[in-house]
């Protein structure tokens, strides 16, 4: 199973990426595996991101979005504007508005649209601040990610984004060590995991950097907890996109 599979991915699908610990990868497999099926991929932002450097990046918007379209062939990115002085990396581009998204997903012209809703500055863990995430209405999929390794360190800024929100979210201070009940309780709080999701919106967790089996036992439990506290996930991925391995859980 790769991992559209694993996301249950039709033809057409809209998927948003949130958290932390492997977005960026997430995104480049699926450009690769869409490439395999000769479906035509869109890769980009609701927020900033910086470019991949594997795509061709167009930068447009309003009504040259679509004639720009016409001259360069998926897979690419697809981005307005650049960020003037970007932090952390020498270049960030502005994405796309969520109508614009929305449009542009209505037009068929991608079969697959990968967004970046929301930014965690290379951590290994986050919960959402208020402006977060920004998740396009019209995503058919969300998929918030977490890295495991993250599972047995202090909570800091060194390895959490946004820590005093997770502490909203879990029952854990800043300096104790993450467990995995502590992700479980993350993904699946609606101020976490699940918040700024659609209504009716599949929700599957990733849980990444599983690659030994005591990741993957911890991947396991952070899944127990999550599917025992909300209703509302139903699938999980435990994976490590870096070496190929794949698990899917389901309720």
């Amino acid at each position: 199973m790769d991992l559209a599979d694993a996301l249950e991915l039709s033809r057409s699908e809209l998927v948003s990426f949130v958290g932390a610990g492997g977005k960026k990868t997430a995104m480049k497999q699926l450009v690769t595996e869409a490439d395999r099926r000769a479906l035509d991929v869109c890769y980009t932002t609701s927020t900033h991101m910086p470019p991949p450097p594997d795509l061709p990046l167009i930068l447009t918007q309003g009504e040259d979005l679509e004639s720009n379209l016409r001259e360069t062939d998926p897979p690419l990115a697809l981005a307005t504007t650049h960020v003037d002085n970007p932090e952390r990396v020498p270049t960030k581009v502005r994405g796309l508005e969520a109508s614009t998204l929305e449009s542009l997903f209505r037009t068929d012209r991608f079969d697959w649209i990968l967004t970046k809703a929301d930014g965690a500055r290379k951590r290994e863990f986050k919960a959402p601040a208020d402006h977060e995430p920004a998740i396009p209405p019209a995503s058919t999929c969300v998929v918030p990610v977490v890295s495991i390794a993250a599972v047995g360190t202090p909570l800091t800024d060194d390895i959490a984004h946004r820590v005093e929100r997770i502490e909203r979210c879990a029952d854990i201070t800043r300096g104790e060590t993450i467990t995995p009940e502590h992700i479980g309780q993350v993904l699946s709080d609606p101020n976490g995991g699940l918040k700024g999701v659609p209504d009716g919106v599949r929700v599957i967790p990733l849980l990444n950097k599983t690659d030994t089996d005591a990741s993957r036992h911890v991947a396991t439990s952070a899944i127990s907890t999550m599917f025992t506290r909300t209703p509302r996930i139903k699938r999980a991925i435990a994976c490590s996109l870096e070496c190929g391995q794949l698990s899917v859980y389901k309720r």
